[in-house]
């Protein structure tokens, strides 16, 4: 497959995708590789076997939403996974949701700090989830300078302030459909021009996030539509689409050692 554009989230195993093989080919002809994101235990084994036998990548890690239950043994499988399948390439998606709270603020931070102390062991990077926790996130990232140069701030969709304020860490940005959303992209659609084109990523976060602006489109979305994504971003950021193609595709090969 001629790779044009990479999407550094999809979520294959859900409910909205029956056919798996059927999402990642449809990507597929459309010149799109995807990575799979890991949220709990069962879906890291799922990933782990799924990406050996397809062209595909995957991370591996526990959500926020799932800190509560997390266990010893979750993040040995995850150490043993990024270890033995090179084609496992960040640990995540991890962080902090502090807005809908389906585990405690204390288990997630717990469950974070032990993201980051593997993800500095291995030498991968983080795949970062943050909701109305941007000042936690970067509290906990103070200490370790180094491993956010190699980590992506996942869906981002926050203001120019909060933006500067990772940049400034040294992250990466992955940006969604979210700035297709005339009503709720205001704030980000204004920030993105700050993005310097080295730290750029792009993604769909299939199923989820459908980009609003597009008439047509099944409510369930899919790797394919991250044109529609790249259409936006660039005019927000000022670029060609082109230019950014390039840059965030360089940039996920990079980061994911791709």
């Amino acid at each position: 497959m001629a790779v044009k554009y990479y999407d550094i989230g999809l979520n294959l195993f859900c409910r909205q995708f029956p056919n798996p093989e059927k999402i990642l080919q449809d990507a597929a002809d459309a010149g799109v590789s995807c990575i799979l994101t890991g949220t709990d235990s069962a879906e890291n084994k799922k990933i782990d076997a799924f990406v050996q036998t397809h062209d595909a990548f995957g991370t591996a890690g526990i959500h926020p939403h799932n800190a509560d239950s997390a266990k010893q043994e979750d993040f040995q499988f995850i150490e043993k996974i990024l270890v033995e399948n090179p084609k496992i390439v960040a640990v995540g998606e991890c962080g902090l949701d502090f807005d809908r709270m389906f585990s405690t603020k204390e288990n997630q931070i717990r469950c974070l700090e032990k993201h980051i102390v593997l993800a500095e062991k291995l030498d991968k990077p983080l795949f970062l989830h943050e909701r109305m926790a941007a000042e936690e996130l970067i509290r906990r990232f103070k200490k370790h300078p180094d491993i956010c140069k190699k980590s992506v701030v996942h869906c981002f969709t926050g203001n120019k302030e909060t933006l500067r304020k990772y940049l400034d860490m040294g992250f990466s940005i992955g940006i969604t459909g979210w700035i297709c959303d005339d009503r709720r992209a205001k704030e980000l659609r204004d920030a993105v021009k700050l993005i310097p084109l080295n730290r750029i990523l792009i993604e769909t976060d299939a199923p989820y996030l459908t980009p609003r602006n597009v008439s047509g489109l099944s409510r369930t979305n899919v790797p394919q539509n991250i044109l529609y994504v790249v259409k936006d971003l660039a005019q927000y950021m000022s670029i060609s689409e082109s230019v950014l193609i390039e840059n965030a595709k360089k940039n996920t090969e990079r980061i994911f050692g791709i």
